[in-house]
């Protein structure tokens, strides 16, 4: 049994002010309109900062009328994650539309950025789709295809449930390692594997869109919002060699309490595991686990989360994506009782299994 070393308890508020003010997305919430969008138009550009590579996109305000409302337009009703205005993307098999806009810096050659942004199914929205994904560009993509960009994502959100959930805001986070001079940032449905289109008609809002530089920490700087952090004696050796079909738990992964971001403290240990993946080329299923407070379906979906943040992590510095499985099992699996803190804190973890 695990010995608990040391467990630190923090709070820190201004972890969200300091990601806001270190932005390179000049505009992340839709919030600075060049004019209100109207039933006649109410397309992106009416945004002063955010663009569409075809034309088309949409904007939703606050101000607007029914047809471009908030909460209430032609797809529905839906509040801003933040704020009083969203974008929107049509996803139709021969036009798929896309949203842009220039950051405020270039990035840096092999520097990395953690991307966030929300989307919400509209409640109109007829289909859905499986994918999202981020592509970063040198200049905006002005006069693009009506039949998308059939490129593979520098970060790909692929659910295998697909993003169905109507009214409500679903959050995409991912590590982005810049290849140098990249200024515009591009969201939407990337039709790689599916360039004929697919016969779908979905609607999505996207809001709070974030480009943020990742600056290393040392440990004991990092102060999560409510967060316990625990630290045990037996920490897993850089050199660890994992059996296949053994389950090993990642020990030294930290998240924000009831949140799916990796903190910098984790990444030391997930990148032992890149160097072993590396070199092996071994197939591995992770999974995520919740102790049994709360609603179970709630658990499950963020140990899904924390799961797919490290897979996504993995991913983003080299690992095919075909050779990762993730999974959320919520409080399904316990290695410890629940009714003390110290089996809670055990039983929330990230696990994985070498599967070839």
């Amino acid at each position: 049994m695990d010995k608990i070393f040391l467990l630190l308890l923090f709070i820190f508020p201004s972890i969200k002010t300091l990601a806001q003010m270190n932005n390179l997305v000049i505009d992340p919430g839709f919030e600075i309109p060049r004019r209100i969008p109207t039933k006649n138009d109410n397309s992106i550009y009416c945004t002063k900062h955010w663009s569409s590579t075809n034309g088309a996109g949409d904007y939703y305000h606050k101000s607007a009328d029914r047809h471009a409302g908030v909460p209430r337009n032609i797809f529905g009703r839906q509040k801003p994650h933040g704020g009083n205005s969203y974008g929107g993307i049509c996803i139709r098999r021969h036009f798929i539309e896309y949203l842009e806009t220039k950051l405020s810096a270039t990035l840096i050659k092999d520097k990395e950025y953690l991307i966030e942004f929300y989307i919400s199914r509209a409640e109109r929205s007829i289909g859905s789709v499986k994918e999202f994904g981020v592509i970063f560009t040198k200049k905006l993509i002005l006069g693009g295809s009506d039949r998308g960009i059939p490129t593979k994502p520098a970060i790909d959100f692929t659910s295998s449930k697909g993003y169905r959930n109507k009214k409500k805001w679903i959050k995409m986070s991912g590590i982005y390692k810049a290849k140098g001079d990249e200024n515009v940032i591009v969201l939407g449905y990337f039709n790689y594997e599916h360039p004929e289109g697919h016969r779908i008609l979905a609607h999505y809002y996207i809001d709070d869109v974030s480009v943020t530089p990742v600056e290393p920490q040392p440990l004991d700087t990092i102060k999560p919002e409510t967060a316990a952090i625990v630290i045990t004696q037996d920490l897993v050796p850089a050199s660890f060699i994992p059996k296949t079909g053994e389950r090993m738990t990642l020990k030294n992964i930290f998240f924000d309490t009831n949140k799916s971001v990796l903190l910098p403290a984790s990444f030391s240990e997930l990148d032992d595991l890149l160097k072993y993946l590396k070199e092996t080329n071994h197939f591995i299923e992770i999974s995520g686990h919740t102790d049994n407070s709360g609603n179970e379906d709630a658990n499950k979906t963020l140990s899904e989360a924390r799961a797919k943040a490290v897979a996504d992590y993995l991913i983003s510095k080299g690992i095919d994506a075909s050779h990762i499985n993730y999974l959320g099992l919520g409080s399904s699996k316990p290695i410890a009782p629940n009714n003390t803190e110290e089996g809670k804190q055990k039983n929330r973890r990230v696990e994985f299994i070498i599967i070839d």
